[in-house]
């Protein structure tokens, strides 16, 4: 009796929800919409209160971005910020305390940070799941972590830690791209995330961003092509960027070069896709230098040495910490893509048509061990 209540009072604050949500669409006065979403935001924290563990991923995303709207709407300051800062020692303790429990270890080869005033905007490599908690130890000091789907977190203790250190959550993976509504709520989302760091900036917090959009499991890209955010961040919120390179050895040790501030004061919005490539030449320079320390320690390896399936190790060295819902699938849909340029997936995925015969062999005739194992899969994935 107590659950069949329980869905009554539920379906009945969604009820509202949607009503209040119609007046809205119809109200023009200022200060009246403001009341409205107020009393939105209230009704979205009881459904949230009652039905967090039932709702399905994306019902409860779509909610924790509405209320993201409506504070955006309501241009609310973010707060906390001075609190936070105080108890960063307390919450890189804590977070310390995680790698005990956990296998990794850090190691911090270089910081050239200088001493400012001014806001900051840590720009970091995304490689491996506990590259976060290297680049909070190694940073020191507190910074909003711009984080992306957060998903299952909201569910999980972790998530109070986060809220402690300053998270700026954003959904940026379209399940359904055919679902129009959900396409554009996620590109208002993408917005709103921008708009809250430069927010963040402009009431002397820092923030902290990784541009790659995902992590780095190509073969070819030192640093893969950064979205132009973190540099308009910066120059909007009158910041600071600090390159920070971040990159593991098979053992799980984690390797932090940070370094010297980029002043952006002179930079114009304009050319924010250009200083982006500067700052990924800076970062992969960085992250060339992570290399060299880990070929001290793993020594150099020859390419005879390296076997048949070396990449296929490499990926999965990478993926073996994530949770099941970050897959390689999400990092190919979340990570930068130039438009106009094509991806080697792409550009094979023509292959699961084609049928091998003596005719068509020679686009196999090329390629290496690997390259020949990967377009098969693609060959039975199509088919």
């Amino acid at each position: 009796m107590k659950g069949k209540l329980r869905q009554e009072n539920i379906e009945e604050i969604k009820k509202q929800y949607n009503e209040i949500q119609k007046i809205l669409k119809e109200t023009e006065d200022i200060e009246k919409k403001e009341e409205i979403r107020n009393k939105l935001k209230s009704l979205i924290k009881r459904i949230l209160k009652l039905e967090k563990k039932e709702m399905s991923l994306e019902e409860l995303s779509a909610y924790y971005r509405e209320l993201r709207k409506i504070s955006y709407e309501n241009k609310y300051p973010v707060k906390g910020i001075e609190i936070r800062k105080k108890l960063h020692v307390l919450t890189r303790q804590i977070v310390k305390l995680e790698k005990l429990l956990s296998n990794y270890s850090v190691k911090i080869l270089s910081d050239e940070r200088i001493k400012t005033n001014k806001p900051k905007v840590y720009v970091v490599t995304h490689v491996a799941r506990y590259d976060i908690e290297a680049s909070i130890e190694a940073i020191k000091e507190n910074a909003f972590i711009l984080w992306g789907d957060v998903g299952e977190l909201y569910r999980r203790p972790e998530m109070l830690l986060l809220k402690a250190i300053g998270i700026i959550p954003v959904d940026v993976e379209v399940k359904d791209e055919n679902n129009q509504q959900e396409v554009e709520s996620i590109k208002e989302d993408k917005h709103i995330s921008l708009e809250t760091m430069i927010k963040v900036l402009k009431q002397k917090g820092n923030v902290e961003l990784f541009p790659e959009g995902a992590w780095n499991i190509t073969d070819n890209m030192v640093v893969m092509k950064l979205f132009s955010g973190a540099v308009e961040a910066a120059i909007r919120g009158e910041a600071d960027i600090i390159p920070v390179a971040i990159d593991k050895d098979k053992n799980n040790n984690y390797y932090v070069k940070i370094g010297k501030n980029i002043d952006t004061s002179n930079m114009k919005l304009e050319d924010k896709k250009q200083e982006a490539e500067n700052l990924r030449s800076i970062l992969a320079g960085l992250k060339y230098d992570i290399w060299e320390e880990i070929a001290k320690v793993e020594g150099p390896t020859m390419r005879s040495e390296m076997p048949s399936d070396a990449r296929e190790q490499y990926i999965n060295d990478i993926m073996k910490d994530s949770d099941n819902d970050y897959t390689i699938e999400s990092i190919e849909k979340t990570r930068y893509k130039e438009k106009g340029v094509t991806s080697p997936e792409e550009a094979f995925a023509h292959l699961g048509r084609i049928q091998v015969n003596k005719n068509t062999a020679f686009l196999f005739k090329d390629a290496n061990e690997y390259q020949r194992k990967e377009r098969a899969k693609m060959l039975i994935k199509n088919r």
